[in-house]
């Protein structure tokens, strides 16, 4: 199978895209239409990236690896990304050191609490899969897939600003898009499960697990099929709220777009 990248460079829809448009069709259009400059780069961005760096890792080596080389990938992957990204912002009280530490608190309890060692069946898979009714692929990449030989696990790594309720994994579109690439390729349908660390003064980890029943893969097809229409039909408008809006990176293009009438 390709790399992701290699996989990019094609027409395809990714569990992203299709969630971008649920979010806000206008910020689909800027974008994977209009491919607009970015006007700020939210840190948690870059910080998330490299903490998948850093994971990735660990799931690839395993023991061999300590906490203090998890630490120096998650700080190298943290510099590269925070210095590629285009008009980065801190959040108030926010600074590159702030986040470095706040990173290897995470990590620490992120390794403390490891589950995986001896189950780990590959890292960093990268997918695509055919959709009944689309007219491109869904591609995307497992951050990791286990077995304890009866039964297989794709797991996500999130990093988050506090827990998750207790139900939104279950309602989760990801999950859904995962679990049918992955039933498509390997005809079973596996368990899907969150990892999500907190990025908070006291950082915690919380497993949720996750199912995909045939009529809710179904139901991703749908909204699927759905979504790409209303793309073909050029129906973006602007989802105004104050979370989608007080992050957004084309928030400026967005204002003058929607008094154009555009």
């Amino acid at each position: 199978m390709a790399s992701i990248h290699e996989l990019k460079e094609k027409p395809h829809w990714s569990y992203s895209a299709l969630q971008c448009y649920l979010t806000c069709p206008m910020k689909y259009k800027f974008r994977y239409v209009d491919d607009a400059p970015v006007e700020r780069t939210c840190s948690a961005l870059p910080f998330g990236r490299a903490f998948h760096a850093a994971l990735s890792e660990r799931a690839r080596v395993g023991m061999d690896l300590k906490l203090s080389d998890t630490k120096d990938i998650f700080a190298d992957f943290f510099k590269v990304e925070t210095d590629a990204a285009e008009n980065l912002r801190y959040k108030a009280n926010e600074t590159f050191d702030s986040l470095l530490n706040t990173g290897f608190d995470m990590l620490a309890v992120t390794l403390e609490n490891w589950q995986d060692d001896f189950a780990v069946k590959s890292v960093a898979e990268s997918f695509s899969v055919t959709v009944q009714g689309l007219w491109r692929p869904l591609i995307g990449e497992f951050d990791c897939v286990v077995s304890d030989g009866s039964e297989t696990t794709i797991v996500d790594w999130k990093t988050a600003s506090s827990k998750w309720p207790q139900g939104k994994a279950d309602r989760d579109l990801q999950a859904s898009a995962f679990c049918y690439a992955y039933k498509q390729i390997h005809g079973t349908n596996p368990v899907f499960r969150f990892d999500v660390i907190t990025k908070t003064k006291q950082p915690s980890i919380n497993s949720h697990y996750t199912i995909r029943t045939q009529d809710e893969l179904d139901r991703f097809e749908f909204i699927a099929r759905k979504i790409e229409k209303a793309v073909n039909a050029e129906l973006f408008f602007p989802n105004e709220n104050i979370i989608n809006c007080a992050e957004c990176p084309y928030a400026d293009r967005c204002k003058k777009a929607t008094w154009k009438g555009d």
